[in-house]
């Protein structure tokens, strides 16, 4: 299916059209948005198999992967028409001073909508991080209308997924002005969406290169605006020696699995791996090359996600040495993960700042260090990720002592013996971190929290009680 570009007189319109519904949409009773999430996660629940079979056919992601996302989709849409429906986001608070204070007047605070916010989905969550997905339910649900940018990936998906939304509208009583769908392949149509006067927020997940410029736009604009992107991460994992010496078998392959898991196409991908390796581990080598072979070689998304993950690995192999791979296993796929694991020293790591970016796609390094001096200055030397993984037993204190306030500088969820890929939608969720994970390390894209990004506080000094 073709689907136009649009047109900045498009642009203009749909913007002109959200902000003439804000303040109806705003100030309605939250049971109405409440009516309407649900309304929409109802019709994916009966439109389901219509909506996986069409995102497959796009993205070759498979009916499992997609079904589970789904699910969480439609767990997300209810979270947020709960929030809706209750109204606590808002948060309010007061202040009624006693008449011997210096204050003498009320205060009170209460959350606002921030206005018409921008969604900029991702390629690889056509359902869970696109038109439906927490960033579009998370603002609806607070009353701020919604323009999203389609994904030209899985464009088809994003339109018949914005058609149910456009349903459920009519059917609710909302009017088309709260939720608008734009298609485009050109960046001057986000970019341009980001620049519009009427804009009043962005949230964005994608790369770190995309990220970035669009951030640089958003700050430059005569009225900066928030823009709340989640963009590349490492997500390092750390091994303690005592750990990899009991356990070498049982990591190795759970640390390939998570690797390797959805072809590598995760923002929590363990990225790196760092250990101590004054002693043998061979055993551990060994391990990861059988993991390796064991894993399924799965399709990547689309050609131009396999030619920048190909890139990322030429640069790699540049830099480092190949451990382990099923380049040697036959496949019918015509863009393959193939899984490589590739390893080097602590000090060749330090020298080259161009490996401690994110390749997105099943590949990770393992890093060698000979110290614990080495290790410590490798962690220290990292930019900001969503996660990081500590491997170790709950005995070695002095170990973790050295390493967890580093971590927690570091990243937004931080894991105990285990491996970061999936992430549930709960009340502690954070799925953030700090630069160039995230723009804002406050707060979570992932999570009931998530409504936060879009609400901004007013306090009323002196005002009669609820008014």
């Amino acid at each position: 299916m073709f689907f136009p570009d649009a047109t900045y007189a498009d642009i203009d319109q749909s913007l002109a059209r959200a902000s003439g519904y804000y303040d109806e949409f705003r100030t309605m009773p939250g049971s109405k948005r409440a009516t309407f999430l649900n309304q929409i996660s109802s019709l994916l629940e009966k439109k389901g198999g219509k909506i996986v079979k069409l995102a497959n056919e796009e993205t070759s992601l498979g009916k499992p992967r997609l079904e589970m996302e789904l699910v969480r989709t439609v767990a997300t849409l209810k979270i947020f028409a709960q929030l809706a429906e209750n109204e606590k986001w808002q948060n309010e608070s007061m202040e009624n001073p006693k008449e011997d204070s210096a204050i003498g007047t009320t205060f009170s605070k209460i959350n606002l909508p921030i206005g018409i916010v921008v969604v900029i989905g991702a390629c690889n969550f056509p359902l869970a991080i696109s038109v439906v997905g927490t960033d579009t339910a998370s603002a609806l649900a607070v009353g701020c209308p919604v323009i999203v940018k389609s994904h030209p990936a899985h464009a088809a998906t994003c339109q018949l997924l914005a058609d149910l939304v456009c349903f459920a509208m009519e059917t609710t009583g909302i009017a088309p002005g709260a939720f608008q769908l734009l298609h485009g392949k050109n960046h001057e149509i986000t970019k341009k969406l980001v620049l519009h006067p009427k804009t009043s927020c962005v949230a964005f997940t994608g790369s770190f290169k995309g990220g970035r410029e669009l951030a640089k736009i958003a700050s430059r604009r005569q009225i900066p605006i928030p823009f709340h992107a989640e963009m590349g991460s490492l997500n390092p994992v750390i091994l303690s020696p005592k750990k990899i010496l009991q356990e070498t078998e049982q990591i190795a392959f759970d640390y390939v699995r998570a690797v390797n898991l959805y072809a590598g196409q995760m923002c929590t991908k363990p990225g790196i791996l760092f250990f101590l390796s004054y002693l043998n581990f061979s055993s551990f080598f060994e391990c990861v090359r059988r993991a390796v072979l064991q894993e399924r070689i799965l399709p990547m998304l689309n050609s131009e996600v396999h030619r920048s993950y190909e890139e990322s690995i030429r640069i790699m192999e540049k830099e480092t040495s190949l451990l382990a791979t099923n380049e040697q296993v036959h496949t019918e796929h015509h863009y393959p993960a193939f899984c490589r694991i590739f390893k080097l020293e602590a000090k060749q790591f330090l020298k080259k700042p161009e490996l401690r970016v994110e390749a997105f796609g099943p590949t990770s390094m393992l890093v060698l260090c000979k110290n614990e001096h080495e290790l410590l200055e490798s962690i220290n030397s990292l930019e900001g990720s969503l996660t990081a993984s500590l491997h170790c037993f709950s005995e070695e204190k002095n170990f973790r002592s050295k390493l967890i306030p580093i971590l927690e500088s570091k990243v937004g969820r931080l894991l105990w013996n285990g491996f970061p890929p999936g992430v549930i939608s709960g009340p502690a969720t954070h799925h953030g971190g700090p630069w160039p994970a995230t723009t804002d390390s406050r707060y979570t894209s992932i999570g009931r929290e998530a409504y936060k990004r879009f609400v901004r506080p007013l306090c009323k000094q002196g005002f009669p009680i609820h008014t």
